[in-house]
């Protein structure tokens, strides 16, 4: 009898992720720093790959937890000072600096998981397109510090 906690596909099935992929297309607006809450996509199975293109004219920030979204200044959902949050986020650059620069290429995640946290990086909203690779994976650890994943939040 298997010990394991995830039978059948789970996270480290290798063959779910060396076939292609299965589709999962968004396009949405991530809100304003100050705004609560964040903007949560949740995937339906577990991802592969994740591709976002940032359409807009501000920065846009991608976590993978919802306190990992915050900065150490920001109050968090509640109101109360996030003094403990530590800024785990990745800041994809706007679409068009209007400098006169070429449109920003979209930014690609080679990253397993089942849930990510959008939110602007200013005090303006910040629209973006997001292409998921999806396995048949269905179960997958919950992503957090306390779970034992370092620089997530």
């Amino acid at each position: 009898m298997s010990s394991s906690r995830f039978p059948g596909q789970g996270p480290n099935f290798v063959p779910a992720y060396q076939v292609s992929g299965i589709p999962f297309v968004t396009s949405s607006i991530a809100p304003e720093a100050t705004a609560k809450p964040v903007l949560r996509i949740r995937f339906p199975t577990v991802t592969k790959s994740i591709m976002i293109k940032n359409t807009g004219n501000e920065e846009l920030r991608v976590a993978f937890t919802k306190s990992g979204s915050y900065k150490a200044s920001e109050a968090n959902e509640d109101g109360t000072p996030g003094a403990g949050y530590l800024s785990h986020y990745f800041v994809i650059p706007p679409c068009n600096t209007g400098g006169g620069d070429a449109d920003a290429p979209p930014t690609v995640f080679d990253v397993r998981c089942k849930e990510m946290f959008f939110r602007s990086n200013s005090s303006s909203t910040a629209p973006f397109s997001l292409y998921a690779a999806l396995t048949g994976i269905d179960q997958f650890p919950i992503i957090t510090g306390s779970n034992g994943f370092t620089g997530v939040g």
